[in-house]
């Protein structure tokens, strides 16, 4: 447990570094609020001997003047502890934030499929933000109360001892017991996160999914699972809270007791003559204003508690590594690039292989048509040429280079894809064509998108390039997006290009225009194209027909067309081409 509450402050100093100097304005300043805490009472405690002794009405108002202006500095020195506060935990807790997606992006799909947006929203932001809670207030309150009570301790070792000691002993006590405690909730609060991460989760999932929910009559079902989840995060959140609270109870009982006793102290002390009576109002004050930062210290525990548990679950994203391995290769041949398989197999489950044993090569410059069943591998093909999966055996070159050995900006570089759901986001046309590459001049752009045919598309818009595309891309039709992709991908100027079901869902007369497009685009490129419609591949020179993971026929798209008894040719013969759905 030590080993870990030191790697975890280690871990916490690498963000709190950047942000120092903030830190050390911040401190001089709590101490300057602090001392202003400790003066008020003091004048206060002179105002009253004064008023009860033969002090006179001069005297009276500049102890009142003075109060006032002691009280507001202090809650001007107080708005900006505060601010400065919250602007180191923001600072801090943004690059944590930074840091957590940074990684998210970098680790392989594998990981992705086991976690929805939602839950991944959660961990990003929900988690940090707890982080955030705790840090923004750490250092005002916490710092803040121990000098307070250092503060009054000290002066009141300097009154009266026996009640500095009864004082002192609450103190220690209420530290102790809070030092004693303070993980006791850490991993109901995780577990309260985590409840919390699956309930987003849920909700963005079926939001995601509204149109299916809502055609198939499945809102009673979503809300039977909406209230599930609700219910275990509110007891996984009651439970977590009951435990936090627990400080909170052991320093009000400890107050309670040590309250009383300072009070029969003092009056026994004023009856006696010992102290006077602004002294006496004056310790009962320094009682009152010892159990704020006790009561602050006790929140920050609870605090403490749920910034742990999103500490340990981002030290715990932070801790998962990619099965993506980036290589050292930096450069590929210019140029098209030619694409070899050589015995590749894959599987998403192990017990469940989806390729198998696929071996075959492309020149450079050449294009290849890959046609099969829906689950057939076609698209698993492509996924494994951008490695976002493993290999689980076999080699894949991409112009003559093991792409296991070749880094992954590299051969993103040079390699280039469409899939068949097509990600908009929100900003202008121009951005969703360069993904926001503000290098690529609206020249290159509308010369890319007169070859696909969206010219008059973009034209006609009210403000041509700088309209705005909301993400969820409304404004445009399935056909649109999909040319839009098409486009994005183009002007990377890619040297192998993937295009997976590029016409799926287009109708006859956009895909005519789009197959024109692609014609001429794939001049410069090698291509790879995975139909379903035949019609697709009437431009490419090889196809490759893959049933069950295996690969059943390559070859030349002339010679097995010209082959009756390739699958190619009887696919042709028949023209049922809904045997590829």
């Amino acid at each position: 447990m030590a080993d870990q509450q030191k790697i975890s402050m280690f871990w916490l100093l690498r963000y709190l570094k950047p942000v120092k100097g903030r830190i050390a304005l911040l401190f001089i300043l709590l101490l300057g609020t602090t001392g202003l805490q400790l003066i008020n009472p003091q004048v206060i405690q002179r105002f009253i001997d004064e008023a009860a002794g033969s002090g006179g009405m001069a005297e009276l108002l500049e102890l009142a003047a003075l109060f006032l202006v002691l009280a507001v500095v202090n809650q001007t020195m107080g708005v900006v502890v505060t601010y400065l506060g919250s602007d180191v935990s923001w600072r801090t807790t943004n690059r944590l934030r930074g840091d957590l997606l940074r990684h998210c992006l970098r680790l392989d799909m594998s990981f992705h499929n086991r976690k929805t947006p939602g839950e991944m929203i959660e961990r990003i932001d929900g988690d940090v933000s707890s982080i955030s809670n705790f840090f923004s207030m750490f250092i005002v309150q916490v710092i803040g109360s121990f000098v307070l009570l250092a503060g009054i301790l000290g002066f009141m070792f300097t009154v009266n001892v026996p009640i500095a000691v009864v004082m002192t002993a609450f103190t220690l006590l209420s530290i102790l017991g809070m030092m004693i405690i303070r993980n006791l909730g850490v991993q109901s609060s995780k577990n309260d996160r985590e409840a919390s991460a699956t309930l987003f989760g849920l909700i963005e999932e079926r939001i995601a999914g509204i149109e299916d929910v809502q055609a198939n009559g499945h809102v009673p079902y979503v809300m039977n699972r909406f209230y599930r989840a609700m219910s275990s995060v509110f007891l996984k959140g009651r439970k977590a809270w009951m435990l936090r609270v627990v400080p909170w109870n052991v320093t009000v009982s400890l107050f309670t007791l040590a309250v009383t006793a300072v009070m029969l102290l003092g009056v026994r002390s004023y009856m006696l003559g010992e102290i006077s009576l602004g002294m006496l109002y004056l310790i009962y004050q320094y009682t009152q204003m010892l159990n704020d930062p006790i009561e602050r210290l006790g929140d920050q525990v609870q605090e403490f508690q749920k910034a742990k548990s999103g500490m340990l679950r981002s030290r715990e994203l932070l801790s998962q590594q990619s099965d993506i391995q980036d290589g050292e290769d930096k450069q590929l041949p210019e140029g098209a690039l030619s694409l070899e398989f050589d015995q590749v197999c894959f599987s998403y489950n192990k017990d469940k292989p989806v390729l198998q044993n696929i071996s075959f090569s492309l020149k450079p410059g050449e294009r290849l048509g890959i046609i099969g069943r829906t689950g057939s591998g076609k698209s698993s093909l492509s996924r494994v040429l951008l490695r976002l999966y493993n290999l689980d055996s076999g080699v894949i070159r991409i112009g003559g280079v093991d792409i296991a050995g070749l880094s992954l900006p590299a051969l993103y570089r040079r390699v280039g894809m469409v899939t068949q759901d097509v990600q908009l986001f929100d900003g202008t046309l121009r951005d969703n064509l360069t993904l926001f590459n503000e290098k690529v001049d609206d020249e290159a752009i509308m010369e890319t998108i007169e070859q696909l045919g969206l010219s008059p598309w973009i034209l006609a818009q009210p403000e041509g390039l700088d309209t705005h595309l909301s993400a969820s891309g409304s404004s445009l039709s399935a056909g649109e997006a999909q040319l839009f992709a098409l486009a994005r991908v183009f002007l990377a100027k890619p040297s192998l290009i993937v295009l997976d079901e590029p016409s799926s869902r287009l109708d006859a007369a956009t895909e005519a225009m789009l197959q024109s497009g692609v014609d001429r685009l794939l001049r410069q490129s090698t291509g790879v194209i995975i139909a379903h419609r035949l019609a697709t591949l009437e431009q490419v020179d090889k196809i490759m027909v893959v049933g069950d993971g295996r690969l059943l026929e390559f070859g030349s798209r002339k010679e097995l067309a010209g082959n009756p008894s390739s699958h190619y040719a009887r696919l042709l013969q028949s023209g049922r081409e809904e045997e590829l759905a």
